[in-house]
């Protein structure tokens, strides 16, 4: 009896010690308010990247729902202008992973410091996409939204789905509708 009691403080041990290192968010990261910019700001002080300048390549993917809470980010890695550097969080952010580029284009001109990206306006987003798809039965927003370069420009994309159809959308970095349309 006394080694069964030794064995489950231990494993509850464990368990408090796992569970005290976890910064994994509930709820939808999307959705909730400051969910994503307290991951974020957990992203700028890893190791190797804090008070270094961190400029994003090409996309910055969030994602919620059935899969969780999840971020996957590009970077430059710092100090160099063609290594990409892959990082995703999932209740926790992973070390960094070498990404393989191809073409002849400079990474740095597909960049955009991190700094001018605002995780606060995703919510916004969220809300803005629920206006446009509310008088659209059986219309749900997709659990994926994100930041990216395309044809030169950086924008917050979001898509929604019906039972009848796709819709997808673009905004400014300020969170403000550009383009609205069903595919």
């Amino acid at each position: 009896m006394k080694k069964f009691l030794v064995m489950l403080v231990m494993l509850v041990g464990v368990f408090a010690m796992t569970g005290c290192g976890s910064s994994s968010l509930v709820g939808n990261i999307i959705k909730d308010e400051g969910s994503l910019v307290k991951i974020m700001d957990e992203f700028k002080n890893l190791d190797g990247l804090k008070g270094k300048e961190i400029l994003v390549f090409q996309d910055v993917n969030m994602y919620t729902g059935e899969t969780g809470n999840r971020v996957v980010i590009n970077i430059l890695k710092p100090g160099t202008d063609d290594e990409v550097d892959n990082y995703e969080y999932r209740g926790g952010w992973s070390k960094a992973r070498p990404v393989q580029l191809s073409g002849s284009g400079k990474a740095i001109d597909n960049c955009i410091p991190l700094e001018q990206l605002d995780f606060a306006k995703i919510p916004q987003v969220y809300k803005s996409m629920e206006a446009q798809i509310k008088d659209i039965e059986g219309a749900k927003i997709d659990d994926y939204m994100s930041f990216r370069f395309w044809q030169g420009k950086w924008d917050i994309s979001a898509s929604a789905k019906s039972p009848r159809a796709k819709y997808f959308a673009d905004f400014d970095l300020d969170g403000n509708l550009k383009k609205f349309k069903k595919n």
